[in-house]
């Protein structure tokens, strides 16, 4: 049981960890997944999945070098969000139809070396390519529009069944330790110890338990005077009781014969 309350409790601090860990690199994925737009054109984008989609307007962070209808090179920039140039977007579908654009104040996000915060919202209804013109309202260029969905979806729902495996495994293994310490050992059976043969090359079979004897006969012998009569023991045998002379005496030499042998 203690072995089970400290695997419980190990595992259950491992899975919680691990849970908080995935949600870091899936919030850290999820902003490195923006779409670039940069200020001052017309940039095409291609939505693959259906949904909200967010606008925000980056101030710290890098792009890569963009080919195109908006070329930019390779840069980084960081500008203080009081300094940052208010940004006008124009959204067109695949048939040049206008979409409503919804403002929006958040969702914010500050990882992996990159600072933004969402200004419009837009629902996508279908998938295909959509053209973005992006304008600034001063001459600021550095700052960066991402587009795509908010970075926090699903990051909070890891967390949290983070730190509940975690709970359940703690307190699941501390019931158990404290249950293990609380059980008294189980008293062995007392046994007595046995008969100990002889060690060595003695003899090592059981005792053989005493021959039994017949019980022993009473021999012949000659009886009293009639005057005094027999006076058996109450409960002798009747072959035990003393008997009378044969007439012309005992055979042989009329002594009493000896005892017989008792049997093996």
């Amino acid at each position: 049981m203690r072995v089970a309350g400290v695997s419980v409790l190990v595992v259950g601090l491992l899975v919680g960890a691990a849970l908080w860990l995935a949600a870091s690199r899936r919030y850290d994925d999820a902003v490195s997944r923006l779409a670039p737009v940069p200020l001052g054109c017309t940039t095409t984008l291609e939505f693959e999945r259906t949904g909200t989609y967010t606008f925000f307007v980056e101030t710290r962070g890098s792009v890569d070098e963009i080919d195109g209808n908006c070329l930019t090179d390779d840069r980084s920039y960081d500008v203080d969000d009081e300094e940052a140039p208010r940004v006008s977007l124009s959204l067109l579908d695949d048939a040049g139809g206008s979409m409503d654009l919804d403002r929006a104040d958040g969702p914010t996000y500050d990882r992996a070396g990159r600072r933004g915060e969402g200004v419009r919202t837009v629902d996508i209804d279908e998938t295909g390519e959509y053209e973005l013109t992006a304008t600034a309202s001063s001459d600021e260029t550095e700052v960066l529009v991402r587009v795509g969905q908010d970075p926090a979806s699903g990051v909070t729902a890891l967390r949290v069944g983070g730190l509940v495996a975690a709970l359940v495994g703690v307190a699941v293994g501390l019931v158990l330790l404290l249950v293990a310490g609380r059980r008294r050992p189980t008293p062995l059976p007392v046994t007595t110890a046995g008969p100990r043969w002889p060690a060595g090359d003695a003899d090592r079979s059981a005792p053989v338990a005493p021959p039994t004897t017949n019980p022993p006969t009473a021999p012949p012998y000659t009886p009293r005077p009639a005057s005094h009569g027999p006076f058996p023991a109450p409960g002798v045998p009747e072959e035990w009781r003393p008997q009378e002379r044969p007439p012309g005496g005992w055979p042989g030499s009329g002594r009493p014969l000896p005892p017989p042998n008792p049997s093996p």
